[in-house]
């Protein structure tokens, strides 16, 4: 617990915004506007600065004797600014916990166990307990058959092919019997595949290297990967399932020592629940063990199954009745309740399509293949492979149950609990070919959506797109800060994980109506800054020349076109703008303004305001520092923005702005 404790106070993603204040005093750049503001806003006599200059709503902007009036002295302007109150983020409000969990977006992690790239990475448990103290609230694991004694780790299925992973719950189950074909055919294929792989590991390092970035560290949180507190001792000489990115050169890590991790740490940042996502390459066998070691390791933490739960009929519940649970998210099978003889009736339909092929591909000419006789089945079915996911395993999705997408028609498509996962390219392709029905069907029932499996590089798409569409969970790779990862901090900074949906995108809305977009004038002048962290690898203040530059994240016509670049379109017509740059740490900006004028077609809770700190370099201008603030958060008056370093951890960095927002 010591360990947690630690990791616990480096929270950034989900940290608390009251530790967002200065250290006193103020950096002479930051000293010399101060000094100024006071004596302006002093000398006018100005009676009600939280309410008039602040825009603070009438009830917030009272003061106290311990707290007296910002401007009753200088000394007490300096507190006010150093202090919480002054940012320029606004402190999140007490959530409203009952509508259906369907209702909120959920802070979600794609391949949690990954510590890098999606080929050659290493993994590990202590990765959930990362994202988890950080606010992750959704997680991924891939499970694998483990190793039987003596067997290598080729033999079972994790580097016999090329990578391509997706994250589908229709993914293929390895089998627990041993795979057939000589010893010199299977070593040839490991050769070529591995050969194949490092070549393209290689190519991913290299493109690491032009763009700057870095390898994660694999060291942070390892002391206890082999020692999950509290875990049981497996059987010795069973194999118990192991995780892993299938078909890459990424290292294993323990199926229940990621248990145990998520265990320990996925309430102590927040008591609202967690939802697992499994995606399940074992067989029986192992699923059956998988069960064993769930129930084990969470035990109290799951939500008791009942026939009605396990039936998927009940609506899904209120967030409050859910704190402290563990939702696992996995493919749903039928009962046998449900389907009668399941299983003779899927190898029926199995077995009789099997034939239909057959009866397709003997013959050997096309007067012999014209005298084949087409049958409706042969033509049309589709193949109903038996159930890989066992029946044990499936029934623990109580309110999240995974099902395959084939379009928003579908029987499956009204189940009160379903679950669809979709990629972030088949989400585009359902909102340019019917976005009411994708938009319609997210007021109701749960998606997640995924990377494209070929972002090897454990590169993120734009949530704000997907979120737009009102997808509860976009699967992020948070080894990765990028972006995305920006947006995503910005969207659930100080919520816990889960943000009510705006208006209008809530199934539990009694009169949905229109969504009405606003109009914006904003405008935000940069004054001064101190304490800018340098970039990774800097060392001379001396030779620092920060800018910063601002960046407003709102939809546009053309953002679903351009949304999976690094830059949206909303960031290359008009709504980015850049300061001068400066030197120093604490530099003076020279009340720099930018404005960003007659905005239109948005809603403040879906638009980001992101703002990037960098070293005006000749030819690459590496990223110092970040902030990104939810626009219907962003405060206005004489503000501080609080800084990130570019790993995402909270600095003594600081900018003093002034913001003026005027809606139409």
């Amino acid at each position: 617990m010591d360990e947690l404790t630690a990791q616990t106070s480096r929270i950034t993603m989900d940290s608390s915004l009251s530790t967002q204040k200065i250290t006193l005093p103020f950096a002479p750049s930051m000293l010399n506007y101060i000094d100024k503001i006071y004596s302006s806003l002093t000398s006018m006599n100005q009676p009600n600065f939280l309410t008039d200059v602040q825009r603070e709503p009438t009830g917030q902007a009272s003061t106290t004797k311990e707290h007296p009036a910002p401007l009753a002295t200088l000394a007490a302007f300096y507190e006010y600014l150093a202090s919480p109150e002054a940012s320029a983020m606004r402190a999140a409000t007490q959530m409203d916990l009952s509508a259906p969990i369907t209702d909120y977006f959920i802070s979600t992690s794609h391949n949690t166990y990954l510590t890098g790239n999606q080929l050659y990475s290493e993994s590990k448990a202590s990765a959930y307990t990362n994202v988890l103290l950080s606010g992750c609230r959704s997680v991924e694991i891939d499970v694998w058959d483990g190793k039987a004694e003596g067997e290598s780790s080729q033999e079972t299925g994790d580097s016999s092919a090329t990578s391509g992973s997706n994250s589908s719950d229709d993914e293929k189950i390895s089998s627990c019997k041993p795979r057939r074909g000589s010893k010199r055919e299977k070593l040839k294929k490991m050769t070529e595949n591995h050969r194949h792989l490092r070549a393209l590991s290689q190519e991913v390092g290299k493109l690491e290297g032009f763009l700057g970035h870095h390898k994660p560290s694999t060291s942070s949180g390892s002391s206890g990967e082999s020692k999950a507190s509290g875990s049981a001792i497996p059987v010795p000489g069973k194999p118990e399932p192991r995780v892993l990115h299938g078909h890459t050169l990424t290292r294993e890590t323990s199926f229940r020592e990621v248990c145990y991790a998520i265990r320990d740490s996925a309430f102590v940042a927040s008591d609202l629940p967690v939802i697992v996502s499994l995606e399940v390459h074992a067989c029986l066998e192992q699923q059956q063990t998988m069960v064993e070691i769930m129930e084990e390791a969470w035990k109290g933490m799951l939500v008791e199954v009942t026939p009605e739960l396990e039936a998927g009929t009940v609506p899904p519940p209120p967030l409050k009745d859910l704190k402290r649970k563990i939702l696992i998210k996995v493919k749903h099978v039928e009962s046998v309740d449900e389907g009668g003889d399941r299983e003779a009736k899927e190898k029926a339909v199995y077995t009789q399509h099997m034939e239909a092929l057959k009866q397709q591909k003997s013959p050997t000419s096309p007067d012999e293949a014209s005298k084949t006789p087409q049958t409706p089945e042969s033509t049309t079915a589709t193949p109903h492979k038996p159930s890989k996911i066992l029946q044990a395993l499936s029934k623990l999705a109580v309110f999240t149950k995974g099902f395959h997408f084939n379009n928003f028609a579908q029987p499956e498509a009204k189940v009160p609990s379903h679950v669809f996962s979709l990629s972030e390219k088949a989400v585009r392709e359902a909102h340019a070919t019917d976005g009411d029905a994708l938009f319609e069907h997210n007021r109701h029932f749960f998606m997640r959506v995924y990377p494209n499996g070929l972002r090897v590089d454990s590169s993120n798409m734009d949530p704000t797109f997907f979120w737009r569409r009102g997808a509860q969970m976009v699967a992020l790779n948070w080894q990765n800060f990028d972006k995305a990862m920006m947006l995503n901090a910005g969207m659930f900074a100080g919520e816990q994980g889960w943000v009510l949906k705006p208006p209008g995108y809530r199934g539990s809305d009694a009169q949905p109506g229109i969504i009405e977009p606003r109009r914006l004038d904003l405008t935000i002048e940069f004054l001064a800054g101190q304490n800018i962290p340098l970039p990774a690898g800097h060392t001379n203040e001396n030779k620092f020349y920060p800018f910063v530059t601002c960046l407003l994240h709102v939809e546009t016509p053309d953002d679903s076109f351009a949304a999976s670049e690094d830059d949206t379109e909303s960031e290359k017509t008009g709504y980015k703008h850049c300061t001068k740059s400066v030197t120093g740490v604490n530099p003076d900006f020279g009340s720099q303004k930018m404005e960003f004028a007659t905005v239109s077609g948005f809603l403040d809770e879906l638009t980001f305001v992101r703002f990037k700190i960098k070293d005006n370099e000749w030819m690459h201008n590496a990223l110092a520092a970040w902030a990104c603030i939810r626009l219907d958060r962003l405060q206005e008056g004489y503000r501080i923005i609080h800084l990130n370093d570019s790993t995402g951890a909270p600095t003594e960095g600081a900018l003093l702005v002034h913001i003026t927002k005027k809606y139409s």
